[in-house]
């Protein structure tokens, strides 16, 4: 059978996001085989199995190899049914997917932030995380884990708050979680790490020991790419600029670059908004394809209406699905959803490993292929650099789609769906900012699926109308690219 072939995971010790996929796979009683990698120095074994981000975790089993811990977590699951992970509710499971997602993008990135920054900067973003772990602790109230007396995917997908915050706030000389403010999560941070599978029979001042160590010595060296880009800062000083608070290292930017810093902020932002349109498109086809029927309720991104920032207090952002009294957000949560209570026209293929894949691609086009927005609303050196990064990027999706009508063969599914935004909106950016990203040449096969894709009339009929798109996003161009530069 598929689940006793060998199981081996490639790993870096500090990782959290690695660590999330031992505790799976040790709740689920599964043996494994670790090789720790030195990501400083990646290995030939981890760049082959892993080329689309030549990163840790990946998890190999038999045959199948699969990267991003999320997406592990999920296979992992499937795979091995004893002590599920997910609840079986569509809804209970949509609610532990929208939280594992907003702790990822609020609370991790906003006080590894803090942790590295100083100043006005560091007050900011302590704020942003206090601000996220708010909406934890309401979640939390009253329960030992998220999903009642036993631990599951959401207390797995977060559980590095209860061991890798506390640490990150001592080097950080910052204070974040205040008992007293947080004595739900609080309760909840002692109760996961006494677990026997996660930390309950470790060492866990040695190991925490060991942690803060690593934190205080290379910190710096896993901020976002992008954020690194604008300090210069001496590598073999590393230690010294986190004791002395980062004082060194503020100093040394200049003014260009929190001009740049501030523009990219500026940018993600109005992208974020302006991206709502697209996001909630996924939705309409998936309902669509499904043959459910739903009321269309049109919201002004720019003034949001009351009921939307009811709906949704956490994002304040459209897509929202409400099914009779249940609410979710975020489209691929909501994608999940529609699939997991509408049996019919299946978007998710049954085999683990395909829905793997197909979690795996849809999340990879979200996070690269934010570049053709930037080339867009950019000029000069910064539009060429974006411009590659998205053919980079669609070099990989090319080798995905090669023999294939649609993703996962000859009827549209979950991957298309995640993915289908680019079959449209990418030649209208295209035409919008003077790009020539997707030649046809260089990309038969998406070219091929883009044009199968728009030529599905359910996906036809549901498109917004072009010369709109045009001048909407003429607008916008114009008015990113006219802000002064100081």
């Amino acid at each position: 059978m598929a689940n006793t072939e060998h199981v081996k995971l490639l790993g870096f010790w500090a990782s959290p996001f690695v660590r999330r996929v031992e505790w799976a796979l040790k709740l689920k009683g599964v043996d494994y085989e670790y090789i720790e990698e030195d990501i400083f120095n990646k290995s030939s074994q981890l760049l082959e199995l892993n080329p689309a981000y030549k990163l840790v975790p990946v998890f190999v089993h038999g045959e199948r190899v699969i990267a991003e811990s999320f997406v592990i977590l999920e296979y992992i699951d499937e795979t091995w049914k004893q002590c599920p992970l997910m609840p079986q509710d569509p809804h209970e499971r949509a609610m532990a997917r929208f939280w594992s997602k907003f702790a990822e993008e609020k609370i991790l990135s906003a006080s590894w932030k803090s942790m590295c920054s100083l100043g006005e900067e560091k007050e900011k973003a302590a704020k942003l995380t206090v601000d996220a772990v708010e909406k934890i602790e309401e979640e939390l109230k009253g329960k030992r884990f998220f999903g009642g007396e036993s631990i599951g995917y959401l207390d797995i997908a977060v559980g590095w708050m209860s061991y890798w915050l506390p640490i990150w706030e001592e080097v950080g000389s910052m204070k974040i979680l205040d008992p007293l403010q947080f004595p739900a999560l609080t309760l909840w941070m002692r109760n996961f790490l006494e677990h026997p599978v996660t930390f309950g029979e470790q060492n866990t001042e040695k190991e925490a020991h060991k942690m803060l160590s690593y934190s205080v010595d290379h910190g710096i060296n896993i901020i976002d790419a992008a954020e690194a880009a604008t300090v210069a800062f001496d590598g073999a000083n590393r230690k010294q600029l986190l004791h002395s608070d980062f004082a060194s290292w503020k100093s040394n930017i200049t003014d260009n670059n929190r001009y740049i810093s501030h523009l990219c902020i500026y940018i993600k932002e109005l992208k974020k908004q302006l991206r709502n349109q697209e996001v909630a498109t996924k939705v309409e086809w998936a309902l669509k394809l499904k043959g459910v029927d739903y009321e269309y309720i049109e919201e002004d991104i720019f003034n949001k209406s009351s009921q939307l920032i009811e709906l949704n207090p956490v994002h304040k952002a459209v897509p929202v699905l409400v099914h009779g009294e249940k609410v979710i957000a975020e489209s691929f949560v909501i994608l999940e959803y529609i699939d997991e209570t509408w049996k019919q026209c299946p978007l998710m293929p049954q085999d683990p490993h395909e829905r793997a894949m197909a979690r795996f691609w849809s999340k990879f086009a979200e996070e690269k292929m934010s570049a053709p927005w930037t080339a867009m609303c950019s000029v000069g050196e910064e539009k060429e650099k974006a411009a590659k990064l998205t053919v980079d990027a669609l070099e990989k999706i090319e080798g995905e789609l090669k023999g294939k009508r649609f993703f996962g063969g000859e009827s549209i599914g979950y991957s298309d769906i995640a993915l289908g935004w680019m079959s449209y909106w990418l030649p209208i950016w295209e035409e919008v900012g003077s790009l020539k990203i997707v030649d046809p040449l260089q990309f038969p096969a998406l070219t091929s699926w883009m044009r199968n894709f728009l030529e599905h009339p359910v996906i036809k009929e549901n498109l917004p109308p072009r010369d709109k798109m045009i001048i909407y996003f003429q607008n916008q161009r114009q008015e990113l690219t006219s802000r002064p530069r100081g």
